[in-house]
């Protein structure tokens, strides 16, 4: 590896305030910026994990003026005076709990409240309990992660024209883009999902914590292959007979039915032999792990992931991205030069070959006004990923502004003909109807493939990885997320690729990484967060693991995804002459990432019991049951202010002397009162009051609530696009702010197979004659195959 300048010339000032901006200037840091943190920095148990390897100052107009990146972050609190660029070449980036206009502007939070008015709390726990907050301060990392390519795309956009921008996030938005399908169902067909109990809350299908006679594993069976070889190895295969079952999809919508005789089967099996069993029929499947337990990983060591800290006292994360050709440290950083402002000269050759996308030549300098896309305008990325981690990391690059091409194979949607029982159990479809095309009309696909164009080439043929070799010169990145060995046995390895193409960014992203034990282990989000700590953080106070409702590994690795795709096309921007990179994006790394202050905390102090909604330094919080059917608030009180609020609006004179160590050691009296007076009230209309007076507080939205939000209505944050097939529906922007070239959400999902012309004969240059063989052979399609 090796040290590309765009990063060690760059000056980082972290105005400490929340673990968001903490963690999207560590970033910067460990890629080798310079960074260093002015004012208190964001505490935790396990805070060396944000801090190293940064450096402390105090406040300085010098430092302000000469910092590159000035990351301006707050939490609970909004932001109270907002960063100003010192200079025009300057980007300012500012992370909040909420934006800095429309009408929650000044409202507190902490990540049980965020996620609560996001509408992500009403995803995880028993339906019949209240909801259950996830990984404390992953929703924060997930906007510190948003953050971070934000600043990474201004300064893109600063190499070519020259200028700087201010980036702003929120919380809010952050999260409101990261829902898989739940807003999507509701906005197709009117369904709004809720919590399901200990697995992930979706499609029917076997995807959940599964207690073993020794410990418990995470299974994730979505298709009906997997779960018809896990029937057969297990002897199950008899419920198909049953008269209640009609067909397997019986089985797979039907989670209480199958559970019925799967949950008393695992658990009389052992963990590992049945990890071993179904991975061997590449079934995905893995180990619900304790911290302690993750940092003993045989496959963890087997990749080098764990580093030591300066001191050699604990072990931190590892790198959640790995690029061929840039370092990445927990050493100190050494600042070299300045990185220019705007292409010099001698950098105005374009670094791709074959045919100009719309925007303005790569590499020659530009006005912002030209990015009229986004920062990436001009750029082109080949999308051959799957599900959701790597179609995300596609999708934020498109609405950056890069022209998106999904080379699809033909079944990557839905089959041909799609089952009554899987429209009903996905609630993917609008009107909840499959219609003569379902491959062009399903939500979840269409949410990742908005801004994108497509075509549909059979690698299986060889006229199709010939047509997948044209395409490849033509390309600035090309993103994968296929098992290791995959690409390879098509002939496009890493080498193969910059063979073809020496300046390609290429991405792969695997569950596991590129090498290691694991390394052919089938994965998906639900298993991995199992088998890297995110279950064991979760579940009810005292009680057994529990899977979050939200499959984070998934969204976490196409942020990263994104991240480590932007990192590489800045360092070609800067020094083009050393050409594209390979970088790996293994979804266990970068979730482990997102956990890391939790690591180093359970490495100081132990391995901490499971709290189901509490926290300590925060007395009381916790999510209330209010008036209605399913209806709850969460209220955190991190100070004193908060609950001085607190005692006046529900008029607790006895108890607003109580300081917060009191106030912890009286939690469950406290819950107990407070649960009898939230019960009378609206949730909403109680936030609105609880806000008012200083404290963080979050009805727990659903979707229908979320997409009616005035705070993210008032920011126009839903685009409505109008889709051939599937009709005109509102979806999420990206939720970055850049000032001077924001992202772009421009046209709706691609039909399947539309750009296959574009892309045989404009990009390939393929002749007419050429082009229609391969529709005739059906190596390009416009359908899934019978």
């Amino acid at each position: 590896m090796g040290e590309f300048r765009s990063f060690s010339r760059l000056m980082i000032v972290e105005l400490a305030g929340s673990a968001a901006g903490a963690y999207c200037a560590k970033q910067f840091a460990n890629l080798g910026s310079e960074v260093v943190v002015v004012g208190e920095p964001f505490t935790d148990p396990g805070g060396s994990f944000y801090d190293t390897p940064k450096r402390r100052l105090a406040i300085d107009d010098d430092l302000l003026s000469s910092a590159d990146v000035v990351i301006q972050s707050s939490a609970p609190d909004p932001i109270a005076k907002p960063a100003q660029q010192a200079n025009p070449a300057q980007i300012v980036v500012r992370i909040s709990p909420f934006a800095a206009t429309g009408p929650y502007s000044s409202w507190r939070a902490t990540d049980i409240v965020d996620s609560a008015i996001s509408g992500h709390l009403r995803l995880s726990g028993d339906p019949q309990r209240e909801p259950l907050q996830g990984v404390p301060d992953l929703v924060h990392h997930a906007a510190g992660m948003t953050a971070f390519i934000g600043a990474v795309a201004a300064l893109i956009a600063r190499v070519r024209a020259g200028r700087g921008q201010v980036v702003q996030t929120s919380h809010q938005e952050v999260l409101a883009a990261l829902h898989q399908f739940t807003l999507c169902r509701y906005t197709h067909n009117g369904a709004v999902l809720n919590r399901q109990g200990n697995r992930y809350a979706g499609p029917g299908s076997t995807v959940g914590a599964y207690q073993c006679s020794d410990g418990w594993i995470g299974l994730a069976l979505p298709q009906e292959d997997q779960l018809q070889r896990m029937l057969d190895v297990t002897g199950l295969v008899t419920m198909l007979e049953h008269d209640d079952v009609d067909s397997i999809w019986d089985l797979m919508t039907g989670t209480d039915l199958l559970n019925r005789e799967l949950v008393p089967y695992l658990k009389t099996q052992n963990r590992q032999d049945l990890v071993e069993l179904f991975q061997a029929l590449r079934l995905p499947c893995a180990p619900v792990v304790e911290l302690n337990e993750l940092l003993d990983d045989e496959h963890l060591a087997a990749r080098g992931f764990w580093r030591r800290s300066p001191d050699g006292e604990i072990l931190l994360p590892g790198p959640p991205f790995r690029l061929s050709d840039h370092d990445w440290t927990v050493g100190p950083s050494r600042r070299e030069g300045r990185l220019p402002t705007a292409m010099n000269d001698e950098d105005r050759s374009s670094p791709t070959g074959g045919p100009p996308a719309a925007g303005p030549p790569i590499g020659r300098p530009v006005s912002h006004t030209q990015l009229s896309d986004g920062p990436l305008t001009g750029l082109r990325v080949i999308d051959m990923t799957r599900v959701w981690a790597g179609p995300l990391a596609a999708r934020i690059l498109a609405d950056l502004g890069a022209e998106v091409l999904m080379t699809e194979v033909p079944w990557t949607r839905t089959p041909r003909e799609v089952p009554d029982s899987y429209v009903e159990a996905t609630r993917f479809f609008p009107l909840d109807e499959a219609g003569q095309r379902p491959w062009n009309r399903s939500a979840f696909h269409n949410k990742y493939a908005n801004n994108k164009r497509s075509a549909v080439i059979d690698l299986d043929t060889e006229p199709g990885r010939e047509l997948l070799a044209a395409l490849i010169p033509t390309a600035d990145v090309l993103v994968e997320n296929y098992s290791p060995r995959v690409m390879p046995d098509l002939g496009f390895g890493a080498a193969a690729l910059h063979g073809l193409n020496p300046s390609l960014v290429y991405v792969t992203m695997p569950g596991y990484g590129r090498s290691g034990p694991y390394r052919d282990w089938v994965a998906y989000g639900p298993t991995i967060d199992g088998h890297i700590g995110h279950t064991s953080l979760t579940g009810y106070r005292g009680e057994e693991p529990w899977k979050c409702g939200v499959a984070w590994p998934d969204p976490i690795g196409g942020l990263h995804g994104a991240a480590a795709a932007l990192v590489a096309l800045l360092d070609r921007f800067v020094e083009p002459e050393r050409g594209g990179q390979t970088v790996e994006v293994a979804q266990i790394e970068s979730a482990i990432n997102m956990i890391g202050q939790h690591v180093v905390a359970a490495q100081l102090e132990g391995v901490a019991p499971r709290r189901g909604n509490r926290r300590p330094g925060r007395a009381p919080q916790g999510v209330y049951r209010c008036a209605g059917d399913d209806r709850w608030i969460a209220i955190s009180v991190v100070d004193d202010t908060a609950w001085h609020g607190l005692c006046e609006v529900v008029g607790w004179s006895d108890v607003a002397h109580l300081d917060q160590a009191a106030r912890w050691d009286r939690h469950h009296e406290l819950d107990q009162r407070l649960s009898a007076f939230t019960a009378d009230h609206d949730d909403q209309e109680l936030m609105r009051r609880l806000q008012a007076a200083g404290v963080p507080a979050g009805a727990v939205l659903d979707a229908s609530q979320v997409m009616a939000d005035p705070q993210l209505d008032a920011l126009g944050y839903f685009v409505q696009l109008d889709h051939p097939d599937a009709g005109t529906h509102p979806w999420p922007r990206f939720p970055a702010r850049l000032s001077l070239t924001p992202a772009t959400l421009r046209s709706p999902a691609a039909l399947m197979g539309e750009h296959n012309h574009y892309a045989a004969c404009t990009l390939a240059g393929y002749g007419p004659k050429r082009y229609q063989k391969l529709l005739d052979d059906g190596v390009l399609r416009v359908d899934p195959p019978a």
